[in-house]
């Protein structure tokens, strides 16, 4: 699975620094950062990261500089296959017993039309 978050930092020091973290670790892994600086000396900056997982996973984009800190977070939850196939297999069935049982009464309601038929021929 492929997961993609972007951050956004609004405009800030220009000293800004980046760190993405995974399930509490951080990633050593080159993360791209766009900056953009303001005239006032300030500076717009964007980062996002790109990553295959396998289970659920939390990262955290913390934004470093002199004028202090913050930190974003994020938890993507991966459903395994297996669980999210017997659901959808559970959901069909369901859907063709409803379908089953509705024909079975249709077939039930013609037989009792066609014994009384046979009935007042006779």
């Amino acid at each position: 699975m492929w997961t993609q978050r972007k951050r956004s930092v609004p405009p800030g020091p220009a000293d800004i620094r980046v760190v993405w973290e995974k399930n509490g670790r951080a990633l050593e892994t080159c993360v791209p950062v766009q900056t953009h600086a303001l005239p006032d000396g300030r500076a717009h900056a964007l980062s996002w990261l790109q990553d295959a997982i396998r289970e659920s996973t939390e990262y955290r984009c913390s934004v470093i500089s002199s004028a202090g800190n913050k930190t974003s977070k994020v938890q993507v939850a991966v459903m395994r296959p297996e669980v999210a196939h017997q659901e959808k297999w559970s959901r069909e069935l369901s859907a063709w017993r409803a379908v089953a049982g509705e024909h079975d009464r249709m077939m039930q309601s013609w037989r009792k039309a066609w014994e009384s038929c046979s009935k007042d021929t006779l």
